[in-house]
């Protein structure tokens, strides 16, 4: 009998209880998990090339990086320079974007931690 009222004081004790949760502590969604994976995934080497690829290609991608680098306070005197000598073509703007071992960090960067321009980018190099 004595364990029986232990037992039942032991669970009441437990049940009282409350997990403790963690205020301004935000669970990850699906969308930040998938955006995650597509940044780890956009890291790669071969990625990286087909990215490049696209850059090259796709006259979407390509205004968004040109613009991002002339509304970028760091390269936007470099970038204005070549605009001006190529005012029409994009892909010579382009072109001297991806030689310039630089200016492709910014570039491949803004893709990478802009979730809409990495998923358009995935999808254009089929992942």
């Amino acid at each position: 009998m004595m364990i029986v009222f232990c037992f039942i004081g032991f669970s009441n004790s437990i049940s009282a209880q409350t997990i403790p949760t963690l205020k301004g502590v935000k669970a990850p969604t699906k969308t930040d998990v998938k955006t995650t994976q597509m940044q780890a995934l956009f890291d790669s080497p071969e990625s990286q090339i087909k990215v490049k690829e696209q850059l090259m290609k796709n006259p979407e991608m390509q205004g968004k990086a040109i613009d991002y680098l002339k509304n970028n306070p760091e390269t936007a005197k470099e970038i204005t320079k070549v605009i001006s000598k190529n005012p029409t073509s994009k892909s010579k703007i382009m072109k001297y974007i991806l030689d310039n071992p630089e200016l492709t960090k910014k570039v491949m960067d803004y893709i990478k931690n802009n979730p809409e321009l990495l998923k358009k980018a995935m999808s254009l190099i089929g992942m």
